[in-house]
Formats: C-alpha cells, structure tokens, sequence
C-alpha cells in the first residue's frame, strides 16, 4: 500500500478515536482526567501506529 495513502488513513482514524474518546471518557470519568486520557490514548495510538507503518515500510 502507498505510505502517504496510509498516513492518511492513520491519521482520519486517530481523529476518529480522539473524537470517541472526547465523547465518551468524561461520562465514565472526572472531565479533567478524562481529557488528558483521551489525548494520551490518542498520542500512544499515532505512536503505536506510526511505528508499524515505519516496519512495513522498511
């Protein structure tokens, strides 16, 4: 598959999970906490992410 066309598909889906998690984490936890949980769990899904893509790549 074409890495840019990846990237792309990575990046919609990680705003996806951002978006989810903004949603969904503040009626399960207290909003501050719930916050930085959903940008971290978004930050370790674009690593994790990120990082496969980089071994298939090469």
């Amino acid at each position: 598959m074409d890495p840019r066309l990846l990237d792309v598909i990575i990046g919609l889906s990680g705003f996806l999970v951002l978006i989810v998690m903004l949603a969904l984490l503040p009626m399960v936890m207290m909003a501050g906490i719930a916050y930085l949980a959903a940008i971290l769990i978004f930050i370790l899904f674009l690593s994790g992410a990120g990082y496969l893509v980089n071994e298939k790549i090469i």
